[in-house]
């Protein structure tokens, strides 16, 4: 430990012990009450979190010139352990509660191994902490549906979150059980092994779930959802801050979080929209804040030439995959790609060359490895996609006078060069608006200012994204075809809006008038600028093209039996939903283990047996002898079986007549 020399500081503490409890105030919110378990759960989570963190921000190589203060020692630290929590979730027999201990004392040893020396700090909060409490209040109010989720109202129950919030209470459900691969479900499949993905993101909600009792949909709507928001805001001061410093670091988290995006702006293309996708894809928000972390270091080890940096970064990008494998797929060239071209030490042209060559080389076997993965969308680089990713994209415009200056410009019936010269621009202004000729403009500014990779790296990030979404060929294979194309619009917002709000706060710092007021401009235009988010949190994730995607209106006697089921039931039972829980909202409300349900989407994966499940089921529904109908359940392993108004089986009136739970024509039945 002697080239490791971590510190701590009494602001730090508090700070940590006070997200906690605005985490755990969160859960209150989306719960509907408070739980003191929850907030000891949220503390030793954080608390862990402060103290892996502090290991690496006194690991001198690794943190020369890296402004490690407190947001960046949380997403490091996040990173870590929960990444771990994840790998154990596979491999240990044990609990998730008994592997987070493992965890914790491991990182509480080892930190105290490292005689870590308390840091003397003014008594004025710092800019760490000022971005942290700016962080802590966007995301409230930007996840104002996800907060207050559910409005009954009549026969329906109205769930404000996006429809995808019920797939995510189901896996947070499933990983807080998990015990060990075995026990890691397919969530269509009791008693089916999961495929792999990008589960990463579920392992802390699901730890406070487990520790705490309170239900999955909310530790979904009331950790999963703002704690991702929550850390795109410490990740964005924590990229620009180490470039450019601290204040600059605040403007950039400031402009990522209180200013409206392109859609907000005026463009009304909600799917090319920042805002409405952070909350729609929570998943998405982890992953740009391990994006930016990779960024960061890869960009400091460049500028600096440091190694052990740039492995740093490249480490944090390949943990990125296990959380958002998007953004690695659409990120990783670049990544790899930089560095032999901007690594500041003497290099000769052809060890470049060839340092740029292997890189290529590295990506392009890494796709082929990544394609293979059960559930990896189409990784194709042809361009076949052009005009119809833009017929798509444009399909999500509002019907008026943008729409119709582009009906014949792109699209199919356009014109390779039509759709290139119209689409790119178009493209770029839906989903960043003004920042477009913000960034060209500051660009010119910073040339005199800072070195040449950072003036061209937003530049990079945008060629990359457009390479993308142009070459990339969609997957038609599946009902979300654009998946691979269009998620990284997040990344590309993320980085432009981050680097544009960093330039003008240090151009504010650097002013010889306003310089001495740059604090105070700061704090004055975040506090004004959360009128943003206080007017568009709410109703934020609605699309006037999807308008059952949110709110969710579910009928009260669903929701009243998914309810027995998880009051009456035990955690292992499994259940069958007569029209196969497409949506999950069944197994997210219950709680319970789905015997065979299809997907919303596409999934190949193991498709032929699901659909011997279906027939099965179908099988089940038509039998006429009680005993047989029983006996069948048994064998299923059926506990539950959930009949809707809509649908009839052939059971015999001493089954039918004699439910577990009925409302409004549901009819739940208990074998």
């Amino acid at each position: 430990m002697a080239n490791v020399a971590p510190t701590y500081s009494a602001s730090d503490l508090v700070a940590v012990s006070l997200i906690a409890a605005v985490v755990a105030v969160w859960v209150e919110a989306a719960g509907g009450s408070f739980s003191f378990l929850a907030l000891l759960a949220c503390e030793a989570v954080f608390l862990a979190f402060y103290l892996v963190g502090s290991l690496f921000a006194g690991w001198r190589a690794l943190a020369a010139g890296v402004l490690f203060d407190l947001p960046l020692r949380l997403l490091v630290g996040y990173a870590v352990v929960n990444t771990a929590l994840m790998v154990l979730a596979w491999l240990s027999p044990l609990g998730i509660i008994a592997n987070f201990g493992i965890l914790l004392a491991v990182a509480a040893a080892l930190f105290v191994a490292a005689r870590p020396t308390r840091e003397q700090q003014s008594p004025n909060p710092t800019v760490g902490l000022l971005v942290i409490g700016l962080s802590l209040v966007a995301a409230t109010l930007w996840c104002q549906d996800s907060l207050r989720p559910i409005a009954p109202e009549g026969d329906l129950v109205f769930f404000k979150p996006w429809i995808d919030g019920f797939y995510h209470a189901v896996h947070i459900r499933i990983f807080g059980a998990s015990h060990g691969a075995a026990s890691i479900e397919d969530f269509r499949m009791a008693g089916l092994a999961a495929r792999l993905y990008h589960y990463g993101v579920y392992l802390t909600p699901a730890l406070i779930k487990e520790a705490s009792g309170i239900h999955s949909y909310t530790a979904f709507a009331g950790i999963l959802a703002p704690m991702g928001v929550l850390f795109t805001g410490l990740a964005a001061y924590a990229l620009v801050g180490s470039l450019w410093g601290a204040w600059p670091g605040l403007a950039a988290a400031a402009a990522l979080l209180l200013l409206p995006d392109g859609a907000q702006q005026g463009m009304r293309n909600t799917f090319m929209s920042y805002h409405w996708l952070t909350q729609i894809s929570p998943s998405a928000t982890y992953g740009l804040a391990l994006l930016a972390v990779a960024w960061l270091f890869v960009l400091r080890g460049c500028t600096e030439g440091r190694r052990v940096q740039l492995f740093a970064g490249w480490l944090f990008a390949g943990i990125l995959a296990l959380y958002k494998l998007h953004f690695f797929i659409a990120s990783a060239l670049l990544l790899w790609l930089v560095p032999p071209l901007f690594f500041h030490a003497k290099l000769g042209r052809a060890k470049r060359a060839l340092w740029a060559a292997s890189a290529f080389a590295v990506y392009v076997v890494t796709m082929a490895f990544v394609r293979k993965v059960p559930g990896v969308p189409l990784i194709r680089f042809d361009g076949s996609s052009v005009a119809e990713i833009l017929r798509l994209v444009k399909g999500f415009t509002p019907p008026g006078a943008l729409r119709e200056l582009l009906a014949d410009r792109i699209g199919k019936q356009s014109s390779l060069l039509s759709n290139l010269l119209v689409g790119a621009p178009f493209i770029l202004f839906a989903a960043l608006g003004l920042f477009v000729p913000l960034l060209v403009l500051w660009a010119v500014w910073l040339r005199k200012h800072t070195s040449r990779l950072l003036v061209l790296f937003p530049f990079l990030i945008l060629a990359n994204f457009l390479a993308m979404f142009f070459g990339l060929a969609l997957d038609l294979r599946r009902s979300t075809p654009d998946e691979l194309s269009h998620r990284p619009v997040m990344v590309l917002y993320f980085m432009v809006v981050t680097w544009v709000g960093g330039a003008g706060g240090l151009w504010l710092a650097r002013s010889r008038r306003l310089g001495r007021l740059t604090g105070p401009v700061l704090i004055g235009l975040g506090i004004a600028l959360l009128a943003v988010p206080a007017f568009f949190g709410s109703g934020v994730q609605r699309m006037w093209a999807m308008r059952n995607f949110s709110p969710v209106r579910v009928p009260t006697g669903l929701v009243r039996a998914a309810e027995y089921m998880h009051d009456q039931g035990s955690d292992r039972d499994v259940f069958q939903d007569s029209q196969f829980d497409r949506t999950y909202t069944v197994a997210a409300l219950s709680e319970r283990r789905a015997y065979a349900s299809r997907t919303m989407t596409l999934m190949p994966y193991h498709s032929d047996l699901l659909e011997q499940r279906i027939a099965t089921v179908e099988d089940f529904m038509e039998l006429h002898d009680a005993t047989a109908v029983t006996a069948t359940a048994q064998k299923l392993g059926l506990r539950w079986f959930l009949l809707n108004p809509s649908d009839r089986v052939g059971w015999p009136d001493a089954i039918t007549g004699r439910p577990a739970f009925e409302l409004n024509g549901f009819r739940l039945y208990r074998f």
